[in-house]
C-alpha cells in the first residue's frame, strides 16, 4: 500500500469526542495514513494501546470539574506545555494536516497547527459547535459536521458529512427491526460517559411503574457507572426483572439491532450509531451539557420523527413510564420512528470526510 504520510487527529476526552476520532482513524491507516492521536487522560480509556491503526499521545490536560479560577490557572500553564509538546513532535513528523474533534484537550494541538501552518480540519458531532472548535473555525480549511443546522457555525467553510462511525456498527446498518409485541422485548438503556446515575436512579423507578404483563415480557440491558451496579441490579431484582446491568458493552451494536426500544441521553456518537442501525428512542439529554448541546441534539431527531424526547425534571420516571408504555403498545409507531431515524444515518461519513481532506492537498499540491 502506497504510504500518504503522517497525520494527526487530537480530541477531547468523552466517548463522544473519541469514539468518531477512532472510526476516522482506523479508515484513514486502511488508505495509507501514519496516524497520531492526541488526547487525554480519559480519552486514552477508549483507545487501544495496541492497536495498528493509530499511535497515541497524551495530553497533560485536566478534565476534572473544579472551580472556574483553578481551572484558569492550570490551563495557564497546561496548554503552553502541552502546546510545546506537540510541536516538538509536529516538526518532528511533519505531519500533512490535523483534524480536531473538539474538547479542551484539543486546543495546544490545534493552536500549534496554525502556528505551524499545517493545515487544519475541525469535526463537529453536535448540533451546537464546541467552544474550542468555534475558536478555531476562522484558522480550518473545511469544519465537517453532523447537522445541517449546528450553532455557531460558519456556512463559508462548512460542510455537511455526518459523524465518523466505527465499522462494527456499520455492519449493523439497517439492521431488520422487530416491533414490540407479545412476544420478548429488549430494552437497552445507555447512560453514555456523563449523566449515567441520573439513568440508574430513574429507570428501575420507571419500569416498575409498568403493568405485571409488560414488566413479564422484558429484558433489560442497562449501562451504568461501576459504583451504581449493585444497587441497580437490586431495583431491578426487586421488580422480578431479568436485567444485564455493565459499566460498558462490548457488543452495544449488537444490541442496539435486538432492542425494540432504546432509552438514553442525547450524545452525538450514541445518536448517529442509532441511525446508522436504526431504531426507536427516548432521549433524556443531559440538563447540564455546555450550551445545551444535546437538548438541541434531541429535538433535531425528535423533530424528525425519529425519537421522544423527556426533558430532566421532578416527574421524570412517571413521565418516562408513560411514554414507555405508549411506545411499547404502538408497533406502528415504533417502526415508523425506526425507519426515520435510519433516514438520519450517514454511513459515508469517513468517505465524505477523507475525499474532502485529500482533493484539498491535491490542490495545494
Amino acid at each position: 500500500m502506497e504510504k500518504k504520510g503522517v497525520c494527526v487527529l487530537s480530541t477531547g476526552g468523552t466517548g463522544g469526542h473519541v469514539l468518531p476520532c477512532v472510526a476516522l482513524a482506523t479508515d484513514l491507516r486502511n488508505l495509507g495514513w501514519e496516524v497520531i492521536i492526541f488526547t487525554d487522560v480519559r480519552g486514552s480509556h477508549y483507545l487501544d494501546e495496541n492497536s495498528n491503526d493509530y499511535s497515541i499521545e497524551a495530553v497533560k490536560i485536566s478534565s476534572e470539574t473544579v472551580t472556574r479560577l483553578k481551572k484558569l490557572m492550570e490551563l495557564s500553564y497546561q496548554i503552553p506545555l502541552g502546546a510545546f509538546r506537540s510541536g516538538k513532535l509536529m516538526f518532528r513528523k511533519k505531519p500533512k494536516f490535523i483534524v480536531g474533534f473538539g474538547g479542551i484537550s484539543t486546543f495546544p494541538i490545534l493552536l500549534m497547527s496554525v502556528l505551524l501552518r499545517i493545515p487544519l480540519f475541525i469535526q463537529e458531532q453536535n448540533a451546537v459547535l464546541g467552544r474550542v472548535n468555534r475558536f478555531f473555525q476562522k484558522f480550518s480549511i473545511k469544519v465537517f459536521c453532523h447537522f445541517s443546522n449546528t450553532l455557531y457555525l460558519n456556512p463559508k467553510n462548512s460542510m455537511i458529512t455526518g459523524n465518523p462511525v466505527r465499522n462494527k456498527v456499520l455492519k449493523k446498518n439497517n439492521s431488520q427491526y422487530l416491533e414490540p409485541g407479545p412476544w420478548p422485548n429488549t430494552i437497552l438503556v445507555l447512560g453514555g460517559s456523563q449523566g449515567a446515575r441520573l439513568l440508574s436512579d430513574v429507570i428501575p423507578n420507571c419500569i416498575a411503574m409498568l403493568s405485571k404483563k409488560t414488566r413479564d415480557r422484558l429484558t433489560i440491558f442497562h449501562q451504568a457507572r461501576k459504583d451504581d451496579i449493585d444497587r441497580v441490579l437490586a431495583s431491578y431484582k426487586n421488580i422480578d426483572l431479568r436485567a444485564c446491568v455493565k459499566p460498558f458493552f462490548e457488543d452495544v451494536e449488537r444490541l442496539m439491532s435486538e432492542s425494540q426500544v432504546i432509552i438514553c441521553r442525547s450524545g452525538s456518537n450514541t445518536l448517529a450509531d442509532i441511525a446508522i442501525v436504526g431504531r426507536p428512542s427516548i432521549l433524556i439529554p443531559l440538563k447540564h451539557a455546555k450550551d445545551d448541546h444535546q437538548l438541541r441534539n434531541a429535538r433535531i431527531f425528535a423533530d424528525e420523527g425519529g425519537a421522544t424526547v423527556i426533558e430532566e425534571g421532578p416527574n421524570l420516571a412517571k413521565d418516562l413510564a408513560k411514554t414507555l408504555a405508549l411506545i411499547l403498545k404502538s408497533p406502528s409507531k415504533t417502526r415508523n420512528m425506526a425507519s426515520n431515524a435510519l433516514k438520519m444515518g450517514k454511513p459515508n461519513a469517513s468517505k465524505n470526510i477523507i475525499r474532502a481532506i485529500e482533493e484539498f492537498l491535491g490542490e495545494k499540491k
